[in-house]
């Protein structure tokens, strides 16, 4: 039986969290770039940023190859990453408003209608193995 294709909701939602992740690697690279020539932070601090941003990166990439290839798994990588961060972000306003409301976006379309559709069946068999270990 031919794997289903794709609805456009999952490749929407492939796109948008390829390219947060791509955008999140970005500001890794120049937090390790910068982090030699910033003089208001120290260098610890600099440091510290560019290794959380570069976990963010990978974690974000790691999700979205996963959700490319159709597994259940990236869809949960990235919904969990993108409350974590994006519920925050969006309760503290200011400038982390904008990178809030881009995860909860993220979020909200890994779970629009079709996408939910295309994942139902592997949800399904996730329950009934969880079932069957207890």
């Amino acid at each position: 039986m031919p794997t289903p294709r794709p609805p456009r909701s999952l490749t929407a939602a492939v796109w948008w969290w390829g390219a947060a992740a791509v955008i999140v690697a970005a500001f890794a690279v120049a937090a390790w770039a910068g982090a030699e020539f910033l003089s208001r932070a120290s260098r610890t601090a600099s440091l510290s940023v560019a290794i959380v941003l570069s976990a963010a990166a990978l974690v974000l990439g790691w999700g979205t190859l996963r959700l490319g290839l159709g597994h259940l798994a990236g869809r949960l990588t990235l919904a969990t990453a993108g409350v974590v961060g994006g519920v925050p972000a969006v309760l503290a306003r200011g400038r982390l408003l904008p990178i809030g409301v881009v995860l909860l976006v993220g979020v909200a379309l890994l779970y629009l209608p079709g996408t939910r559709r295309f994942f139902r069946d592997q949800l399904r068999a996730r329950r009934a193995a969880g079932r069957a270990r207890r």
